[in-house]
């Protein structure tokens, strides 16, 4: 991280930029606020004592989700730490 900021002008007043193509050396000045939204959210869950969770998480929303979710295929190799 100290590199990217250092070497690639990757950090801006509001912190690291969106993306940086290490290769090429392009910045892509400009912060995405979905990451801005899930710490936001996280602080807000925490403060509001897993509020999101009670709003989110109900029987209905799972039986909603788990067709949708089911259809989903991970392609990535199982970690050699992954608890089995």
């Amino acid at each position: 991280m100290a590199k990217l900021r250092a070497n690639l002008d990757a950090y801006g007043p509001g912190g690291f930029y969106d993306a940086v193509a290490v290769r090429s050396g392009t910045v892509a000045k400009r912060y995405l606020a979905l990451d801005q939204a899930m710490i936001l959210g996280a602080l807000g869950n925490e403060l509001g004592h897993d509020s999101i969770r009670r709003a989110f998480v109900t029987p209905q929303i799972e039986r909603a989700l788990r067709p949708l979710m089911a259809m989903e295929e991970f392609n990535v190799p199982a970690s050699p730490w992954a608890a089995r």
